[in-house]
């Protein structure tokens, strides 16, 4: 299907992507992929996210892009898709960079293996738990949309509700209904 994708201009693949075309952003995605990598590499080093995330900031911005780009407004798509990810990128970078961000920014990633344990917690249930974590996160990528999956991840890592939208560049009623979907198969799960 993205071979259709490949005589497409990237104006076109945005109107799909604005109709709701999840393969049209795909094949945006890994058009603009070198953009995004490049834009990220630009804000890389200490006191910025790392590169993965600004990297994932940067597809964000690029979503933004597609479903906001206005053919005929003076820009083309790659000008003002290249505006949207260096802007994501750099709000990312700033709100990193906040007080508010501090422990966030300071803490130790679980799989990096350099966490410590709690004194007499055991190692072995600490890894039960860590592959239960696991198997659950899998489970939920499997049953929520990409959209929902994200959507849940924000609500769960303390966005606050009305924050959603604006950092997945969607509206309010979207994230709404994504979260209520999820709210819904998580029910149906148990």
């Amino acid at each position: 299907m993205s071979g259709d994708f490949e005589s497409c201009a990237s104006a076109e693949l945005a109107a799909k992507v604005r109709e709701g075309d999840a393969e049209a952003f795909a094949a945006l995605s890994a058009r603009y992929l070198w953009l995004v990598r490049a834009k990220a590499r630009k804000f890389a080093g200490s006191g910025a996210p790392e590169t993965e995330d600004l990297t994932q900031e940067g597809l964000l911005g690029l979503y933004a892009a597609a479903v906001s780009f206005k053919e005929g407004a003076g820009a083309s798509f790659a000008t003002y898709a290249g505006v949207c990810v260096y802007n994501r990128m750099l709000s990312a970078v700033r709100s990193y960079g906040s007080s508010g961000n501090r422990t966030l920014n300071e803490s130790v990633s679980l799989d990096s293996g350099e966490a410590l344990l709690p004194p007499g917690e055991d190692p072995g249930e600490a890894m039960e738990l860590r592959e239960r974590m696991a198997a659950l996160q899998k489970k939920l990528q499997g049953a929520l949309s990409p959209l929902e999956y994200r959507v849940l991840e924000l609500y769960l890592c303390g966005c606050a509700r009305r924050e959603i939208p604006k950092r997945l560049g969607l509206s309010q009623k979207s994230c709404d209904n994504a979260l209520h979907r999820v709210r819904s198969k998580l029910r149906a799960m148990q």
